[in-house]
């Protein structure tokens, strides 16, 4: 029974090592997730940076947009006056509207991007939620994993201890019978007799820890 006990305090030695390997793994795993968070955090800051320049740039585009329509009503003011300048300052007005056009086109390319690095901006918010929410989970299986090498680590001190209390109520059985082999006899007997009269077996189990118990007690006093 000792050797049982001891074979399975091994076992428990060895899961517990095991559960402290799977728990040093987690951790990796969760330094890991928190190095790619932070890379993915340090993307969207450049990224929302990159959006800030865009969105000036489009302020800056629509400001010279303003100031080509207001020199174009200028142009069409002095036409009016001079009609000789009236054609060159028509085809000006023509090339200030293409190149105003051209950067409207571009005012929309930018604002295309700008919502496009938006959309990135938070995926990568949500990647970095999604990884957090994973690194708590590990951080709780790590926590389940170190309460149960706990518990089995408990377990085999108890199945230790108990083994001890066999061990010593064994010897003192033992010391007992050879002190006192008559007595041990007699009461043999009358054990037999008495478990004969009530109807159970020579080899009721509860007697004998009964007994043992109060040898175990008699010993201790």
């Amino acid at each position: 029974m000792t050797e049982v006990f001891l074979n399975l305090t091994e076992v428990f030695l060895i899961l517990t090592e095991v559960f402290l390997n799977l728990t040093e793994v987690f951790l990796i795993l969760t330094e890991v997730f928190l190095n790619l968070t932070e890379v993915f955090l340090n993307l969207t800051e450049v990224v929302l940076n990159l959006t800030e320049v865009f969105l000036i740039l489009t302020e800056g585009f629509l400001n010279l947009t303003a100031v080509f329509l207001i020199l174009t009503a200028v142009f069409l003011i002095l036409a009016e006056g001079f009609l000789n300048l009236t054609e060159v300052f028509l085809n000006l007005t023509e090339v200030f509207l293409i190149l105003t056009e051209g950067f409207l086109n571009l005012t929309a390319v930018f604002l295309i991007l700008t919502a496009v690095f938006l959309i990135l901006a938070e995926g990568f918010l949500n990647l970095t939620e999604v990884f957090l929410i994973l690194t708590e989970v590990f951080l709780n299986l790590t926590e389940v994993f170190l309460n149960l090498t706990e518990v089995f680590l408990n377990l085999a001190e108890v199945f230790l201890i108990l083994t001890e209390v066999f061990l010593n109520l064994t010897e003192v059985f033992l010391t007992l019978n050879e002190a006192f082999p008559c007595f041990f006899l007699s009461c043999k007997v009358n054990v037999r007799v008495k478990l004969a009269k009530t109807g159970h077996g020579p080899h009721s189990t509860t007697l004998v820890v009964f007994v043992l118990f109060g040898c175990y007690l008699c010993c201790s006093m």
